[in-house]
């Protein structure tokens, strides 16, 4: 998908003026880090990163994160870090204060997560644990280890997963 069209999907799914500025600069600095001229467009990607992303908002939003179109970020991403390898489907919602990332030097030790995931605040995904497709992680929780979360699955709040996680029918 083209830059444009992503930003366009993402402008639909978030309404607020914060909001979509931090979409919209996680998805230059996404950008810049494919294609022709990488260079100079990685120099203006990490201004736009280190003004806005970094010290506006506290947030750690690599470009090299594959992100699907539709992000949704309420309250302009406050505080969210994602690893650099992670891979996160379409539509998904990430609250304020979530980390999605890896817990060794591995670098495929990161999650994957499926389309129309909802993250709650400060919740946690730490190692190689794969998300299904329309699972809801409550506002705290945290998710750790080689695990598998299946489709559609609910997390509550507050809850420490370690083991797998049958898919909900």
């Amino acid at each position: 998908m083209l830059l444009m069209q992503t930003i366009n999907t993402d402008m639909a799914e978030n309404k607020r003026l914060l909001d979509r500025v931090t979409v919209t600069v996680f998805r230059i600095n996404q950008a810049a880090n494919r294609g022709r001229f990488r260079g100079p467009k990685r120099v203006a990607a990490k201004l736009f990163d280190a003004l806005w992303l970094q010290l506006v908002i506290g947030a750690d939003l690599p470009g090299r994160a594959q992100c699907g179109p539709a992000l949704r970020m309420p309250h302009g991403g406050r505080g969210v870090a994602l690893h650099p390898n992670a891979v996160i489907g379409n539509r998904a919602t990430i609250y304020h204060r979530v980390t999605i990332g890896g817990y060794s030097h591995d670098k495929m030790n990161v999650p994957t997560i499926g389309d129309d995931v909802y993250f709650g605040v400060g919740s946690t995904v730490l190692g190689r644990v794969k998300i299904g497709d329309g699972t809801r992680v409550g506002a705290g929780a945290i998710l750790v280890g080689d695990i598998t979360i299946g489709a559609n699955a609910r997390i509550g709040a507050g809850a420490v997963v370690d083991h797998d996680i049958p898919a909900r029918l």
